[in-house]
């Protein structure tokens, strides 16, 4: 059941995730289309900016906690399985000749509440 304090972290970690889909997808285009990278790593380098983003954000206001490396340690754990989906999403995208934003789009659309119950559940459990 979600009761308010699960509401307000929800909404306000779907707030900052679509902050950072916006810097996810600004940093990956730009080095696809005018770097000239290659979509996987630039998925990557995407991936680390945004994830710092995401942690510091979420730390601050949807579970208002110090930002701390153990928290940390257990974000990225939950962050790495998600790059994880994302690439292999990219890649199969590319494989089937999809734009490589297709396998970027599959994972933004599975991605985030996954994410939240992991992180609430887990990265936070027990140490807010």
């Amino acid at each position: 059941m979600l009761n308010r304090e699960t509401g307000r972290q929800l909404t306000s970690f779907s707030l900052i995730g679509v902050i950072n889909t916006l810097i996810h997808l600004i940093i990956v285009t730009g080095m696809v289309e005018l770097l000239e990278v290659h979509p996987i790593p630039a998925n990557g380098f995407a991936f680390i900016s945004a994830n710092l983003f995401s942690f510091w954000a979420n730390s601050r206001w949807s579970f208002q906690t110090a930002v701390t490396s153990h928290r940390y340690a257990r974000f990225l754990i939950v962050s790495l399985a998600g790059l994880t989906v994302s690439l292999i999403a990219v890649a199969i995208s590319e494989t089937l000749h999809w734009h490589y934003l297709i396998g970027v789009l599959i994972s933004f659309i599975f991605l985030p509440l996954t994410t939240f119950l992991a992180h609430k559940n887990w990265t936070w459990k027990n140490l807010q």
